[in-house]
């Protein structure tokens, strides 16, 4: 066999990149990113579409007396354990603070038999607060409310959570939908 021909013959055998091939390629890629758009992007965007406003109510239990005054009204709550945000700190009513203290009173005799009233709290005292945060979630098939379809809360359920000023942790006490 002569030098020409046998270099024809091994173009013959040798593969080919052609149109068809490309086309195969180009619809494993759509198949693939097809798949990661329904399992991932489809399922974020349906479970935040099915969120609806909630008011989580909670209490605060031996805090010092100062530490509401760092916790205001439209301040963010975050969860300690990720960092996740967990809802923003409401008042009951237009000239309230977060948080709800009932100061504790207690009544004296002073030295000359009058009756003295004397409130808490006193320096150095600790207290217990209410409060209540806006939370964005949805109630699951089995009953429990989650936020942002991740963490799950229900009454009686005790968070260590953050503002950007302080750190405490809250029980729980009712979630009720957002009614403005």
């Amino acid at each position: 066999m002569s030098i020409k021909k046998k270099n024809r013959a091994e173009k013959k055998n040798s593969p080919h990149f052609n149109a068809v091939d490309a086309l195969i390629v180009i619809l494993a890629i759509i198949a693939v990113v097809g798949v990661y758009f329904r399992y991932n992007i489809l399922d974020f965007l349906s479970s935040s579409r099915n969120n609806e406003e909630y008011v989580v109510s909670f209490s605060i239990e031996n805090i010092r007396y100062t530490t509401p005054n760092y916790i205001n009204v439209g301040d963010n709550v975050y969860l300690s354990s990720d960092g996740e945000l967990l809802g923003v700190l409401m008042s009951e009513s237009e000239n309230q603070g977060a948080l709800n203290i009932t100061p504790a009173s207690e009544f004296f005799t002073d030295s000359s038999g009058k009756v003295v009233e004397a409130f808490y709290p006193s320096e150095n005292s600790r207290v217990d607060a209410k409060g209540r945060m806006l939370c964005e979630g949805v109630y699951d098939s089995e009953g429990g409310f989650s936020v942002s379809g991740k963490t799950h809360l229900a009454p009686g359920q005790t968070l260590s959570v953050y503002t950007e000023k302080v750190t405490f942790s809250i029980v729980i006490t009712e979630i009720e939908i957002y009614e403005e």
